[in-house]
């Protein structure tokens, strides 16, 4: 046993207290990244004795172990029949509620090899992942994969199509599949019968939501989270019925036509229209008028040479990029619903960070309208789609278009680190700082984040300043103050800094465009808005 290994397995062995210092020391596992074959042995046979119930502090550590061994997995060509079988027997002992089982998953499906992937199959079709999330996890690896065994997966995966958790990631696999030409004819292609039902059965559950809703609070979020993986998978079963091609699928994807829900209306009348559906047709043009599915829309009509019969005013290019906007927001990593409201508020073309030619950008204003109030802010369409979950509108538009170009500039002598993350000079350069702008006027600030910028140093504390809430980024020379605003969603320290370093980056690669020079000249004009204040 190589010494590395060893102490890592004594670090187990002498408890959480030994294991928090392994995980506090950043580099103290990354030699896993170059592990030799016979310490992958000795890891995945550690894996295959530790008992199901585990602390949080030893999950935290495993997480880092199986993270780093399955990036060191993807180097290897083959594991021997013994290390699979161990991994293989690791996931039964855990259990699939396991809190780490999804891993051993991953690291199955990191390696790619025929082998590996067959125990992949047989494990997702045995012990699924308890939700979809962990899920995620584990088929990751293989959605990355240009080159996959599509005989060794399929058609033992479609046996998964049973559990929830899974059914959708499986259906996405098999289509992305079909999509790339890995294979001449759909996984499912067999099962149409068989999805349609599992489809009627989804519809009829979202259309149970949508028409009695739950209204108690705890009972809401569970029902969320269900709608949520319902809807992958209807969504998932609509592309598989599209990719198959089947007639057979057009009675089952009609059901899908009457919900309120948009995103699955549209991609039910995406798919009709594919499967040359008048019905599906129709609809698929009224939805142009929906943002939320007008990418998708305007995409497949032009496909299907539908683009005439759409109204011109939802093919301009603001609607356009309404549509972009309100199609990421509804993403489930994001708001998971459409704004209620949504307009393009400004579109200019900007030298913008990481782009070598100047490139159009818009900005659109929206709202969301719920029971506790609304909030409203401002995205980004162009260089990237993008918003924060803080409110943007009361900024005037230049230092809007800052807090997306420093959020998205990407440099190594650009970055921030937090106060855990500080060394005893830099603490004592933040406490100088503090000491400083605490003269100057501003209320108790508290430190954020020490930022660095080509050599320059900033504290970023929140604070007040004559009573009103914001930011203040104080380098070696001067203070500049963001207010925060008086929204319920008010700007952080972080987001303020997003202004503060954009500002740089958009003057100096704006600083000859009159678009830009106009904008940043008028900011203090602009209605309502308060330009930040440096002293």
């Amino acid at each position: 046993m190589s010494d590395r290994l060893n102490a890592v397995l004594s670090g187990w062995l002498e408890g959480d207290q030994a294991l928090e210092a392994w995980i506090q020391r950043a580099e103290a596992l990354q030699w896993i990244l170059n592990a030799e074959a016979l310490e992958i042995s000795g890891i995945l046979r550690f894996l295959e004795a530790v008992p199901p119930e585990i602390s949080d502090t030893q999950r935290r550590f495993l997480d880092r172990v199986l993270n780093l061994l399955a990036i060191r997995l993807r180097k290897f060509d083959e594991l021997d029949e013994a290390d699979l079988e161990r991994i293989v027997s690791a996931h039964q002992k855990w259990g699939a509620t396991h809190r780490m089982g999804h891993l051993l998953l991953a690291l199955l499906a990191s390696l790619g090899s025929e082998p590996a992937l067959k125990h992949f199959a047989e494990l997702v079709v045995e012990q699924p992942p308890a939700n979809s999330n962990a899920a995620t996890i584990a088929f990751v690896p293989l959605l990355r994969q240009d080159d996959i065994a599509t005989e060794t997966l399929f058609p033992k995966l479609l046996e998964a199509l049973s559990h929830l958790s899974v059914a959708a990631l499986v259906l996405d696999l098999a289509n992305q599949m079909v999509r790339r030409g890995d294979v001449e004819r759909h996984p499912a292609a067999d099962r149409v019968d068989a999805l349609g039902d599992l489809f009627a059965g989804l519809v009829a559950r979202l259309g149970k939501f949508e028409n009695e809703p739950p209204t108690e609070a705890k009972d809401f979020v569970a029902a969320k989270v269900a709608v949520t993986e319902a809807t992958s998978i209807a969504l998932a079963i609509c592309d598989a019925f599209t990719l198959i091609g089947d007639q057979k699928a057009v009675g089952k994807l009609k059901s899908a036509l009457d919900l309120k829900h948009r995103k699955l209306r549209s991609e039910a009348a995406i798919s009709l229209a594919k499967l040359g559906n008048e019905e599906g047709k129709e609809l698929l043009v009224e939805l142009a008028a929906e943002p939320v599915c007008r990418p998708r829309v305007l995409a497949t009509a032009e496909e299907l040479d539908l683009l005439p019969k759409i109204a011109a005013e939802y093919q301009t290019e603001q609607a356009k990029v309404e549509g972009e906007l309100a199609a990421w927001l509804s993403l489930d990593t994001q708001f998971g619903m459409p704004p209620h409201e949504i307009h393009q508020i400004d579109t200019r073309t900007l030298g913008w960070p990481g782009f070598e030619d100047p490139i159009e950008c818009h900005l659109v204003q929206y709202a969301f309208h719920m029971p506790g109030g609304t909030f409203q802010s401002v995205g980004i369409v162009g260089p990237a789609t993008q918003s924060f979950a803080v409110d943007l509108a009361p900024l005037g538009l230049a230092d809007v278009y800052a807090a997306f170009a420093g959020w998205q500039a990407e440099h190594p002598e650009v970055f921030e680190l937090e106060p855990e993350q500080w060394q005893p000079n830099q603490l004592e350069l933040v406490n100088n700082l503090r000491q400083r702008i605490e003269g100057e006027g501003y209320e108790s600030p508290q430190p954020a984040m020490l930022g660095f910028f080509f050599g320059d140093i900033r504290l970023i504390a929140a604070t007040k300043r004559e009573g009103q809430p914001g930011t203040a980024v104080a380098d070696l020379r001067n203070t500049t103050f963001y207010p925060a605003g008086e929204s319920r969603h008010p700007i952080g320290p972080r987001e303020a800094y997003y202004v503060h370093v954009g500002r740089e980056y958009m003057q100096a690669f704006n600083k000859d465009r009159p678009e830009w020079v106009s904008l940043n000249e008028s900011l203090s004009e602009e209605e309502g808005q308060s330009p930040p204040e440096a002293s």
